[in-house]
Parts: C-alpha cells; structure tokens; sequence
C-alpha cells in the first residue's frame, strides 16, 4: 500500500501543470493568449470582470477563473490570492481606450485610465510577487505605440501607458534575475474596445494604409509572442519593449 501510495503522489506531482495568470483573460487578446499558452502545457487561469465570458472560455480550455474588477484592489488581491503557489507568469491585458482632445478631457478620465492601465498592473504584481520570485516567473505587460507615436485625441492613454512602460523597465531592474519583466506595444489591433473604429470601412482601409504592413493588427499577432515571453524560451530577455505594430511606429513609406 506504500509503495502505491507514494507512486500515486509521483504521478500527481508530474502532471500538475504550471498556472498563468492573465488579467483580462476573456478580451481578445487575453483569450488569444490562453489559447497559446496551452500549446506549451501551461494552464491558463483567467481574471475579469465579465462572468459569462470567464465561464464560457474556462469551460472551452478546461481552465480556472475568478471574477474581479482592476480598479477594485480589495476583490483584484483576494482573486490572485486564490490562484494557488504554482504561478509562473502573470499577463496583464486589461486596458481601456479613451480618446479625448484635450480641451474635452476631465481630470477623471487621466485617473480612470491610470486606476486601469497602469496602478492594476501594479496591484496585481505586489499581490504574487513572491511566488514568481521562488518559480522564477514571468511578467508581461500591454503598452501602446502612442506612447512613442505622437496622435492626436490620445493624451488620456498614452499617459498611463508610459507608466507601463516605465514599469517595465524599473521591475526588469528591481526584479532580476528571479522575474522577467517585457512588454508588449501594439498598434491597432480588432478587439472588442476598438470595434467603433474597425467596423467603420472607411476608417478602417485609412488606418491600415498607415501601416506599411497595410492591415489592422489581429489578437494572434501578440499572442504569438507572448506566449514566448512567457515561457522559458526567452529566459535571457527582460526589460524590452516591442512593438507590434505592422511598422508604424518604425518605418516611413511617404514623406
């Protein structure tokens, strides 16, 4: 009977798979994420605030999920504190998009963006920083081209996504070598939040003609690389920014 005990225990051990954690894990690129990581036997575990969306993904991948809005920091902690010690990477999708002039812009709107963009971040790494340190963990973040691509009507944004990218930069620092911090910047890209954009046909084929690389960015697009960046395949990257974004941010074609 021991030696059928300790077999069983074996067997469990090796088959317990390693969690990652994505907040926003039922947007697009969220969802598009756990559906990669799974390739490279990782369990995703989903966080967000809409439950019919967690639950239908939890249910299609076989996943865990809890529901929690980032800018309530009380429900956010208690969510990740219930994910277990076997983390391994956090992805933080969550964002929003507000684009104002900012002769229209309110004080609120700089705070709303900032309590969703950047301060959750913030929140949600302090809350599993310990664990990523003891299973030398992965941190990934969303920034947008906007912080380096000057546009108009996207002071709002852009302002909390510097500090994204600024957090990257400074946890890289503070956090190596047990945690790897990058971040991804994307351009536009189809989402649920853009759709106001990409539905208008002529806004659309004008956007893309933007890009040198003339379409509008798809979830898939980051969600190939981020499934790298969260996996020990890019154990020697921290600290980075990447842009993907169909050239735009890079590259000049006109002009």
């Amino acid at each position: 009977m021991k030696c059928s005990n300790k077999r069983y225990k074996v067997f469990s051990t090796l088959n317990v798979k390693k969690k990652i954690i994505i907040i926003g894990g039922s947007g697009s690129i969220g969802s598009s994420i756990a559906n990669e990581i799974i390739k490279d036997g990782f369990e995703p575990h989903l966080i967000g605030r809409n439950y019919n969306s967690l639950k239908k993904l939890s249910d299609e991948l076989n996943c865990s999920f809890e529901v929690a809005d980032v800018t309530n920091s009380k429900d956010l902690i208690k969510a990740l504190h219930n994910c277990g010690n076997n983390i391994f990477g956090l992805a933080y999708c969550a964002g929003s998009i507000n684009l104002k002039s900012l002769s229209l812009a309110h004080e609120n709107d700089y705070i709303e963006s900032f309590r969703v963009n950047t301060l959750g971040a913030v929140i949600s790494i302090k809350a599993i920083k310990d664990i990523l340190k003891k299973n030398k963990g992965s941190i990934l973040l969303f920034s947008s081209i906007a912080v380096k691509t000057g546009f108009m009507n996207h002071t709002i944004i852009s302002t909390a996504k510097a500090g994204i990218e600024a957090l990257t930069v400074s946890l890289a620092a503070e956090l190596a070598p047990d945690i790897r911090v990058n971040c991804i910047a994307p351009s536009l890209t189809e989402t649920g939040m853009t759709k106001s954009l990409t539905s208008n046909e002529n806004i659309r084929k004008a956007i893309e003609l933007l890009h040198p690389i003339p379409r509008i960015g798809q979830p898939s697009d980051h969600s190939k690389l981020a499934a790298f960046l969260l996996n020990d395949s890019s154990s020697w990257i921290t600290g980075q920014i990447f842009n993907i974004d169909g050239g735009r941010s890079t590259i000049r074609r006109k002009g």
